[in-house]
């Protein structure tokens, strides 16, 4: 795995939790691209993501966004709530590894 796309429903709360994951990711000394974006972009990437995370508030669109990415070998889910909630990138990162793993 390699890119990780995290959206939610303008890109924005996701950049945060997108800090988090990174500085994650580089204390375990791994390089992986991990960006936000909006549930309506998903599929704007110049290279499909690996994994796709949806943010838990608009867990509504997940069909959507599954839907966006048919065709693709992307996997695509829902972010934990309490992971979400705080911040917790080394969890969410591990999610993201999980996912990609499945």
């Amino acid at each position: 795995m390699k890119k990780i796309l995290l959206c939610c429903s303008m890109g924005m709360s996701t950049s945060i939790v997108v800090s988090a994951m990174k500085k994650a990711a580089a204390a375990q000394g791994k390089d992986y691209e991990i960006s936000a974006t909006d549930i309506n972009s998903v599929d704007e990437e110049d290279e499909t993501p690996d994994v796709v995370l949806v943010g838990p508030q608009v867990a509504h669109a997940l069909d959507q966004v599954k839907e966006l990415l048919e065709g693709t070998d992307a996997k695509v889910a829902v972010m934990n709530k309490e992971d979400y909630g705080s911040v917790n990138g080394e969890a969410i990162l591990k999610f993201a590894e999980e996912l990609a793993e499945a």
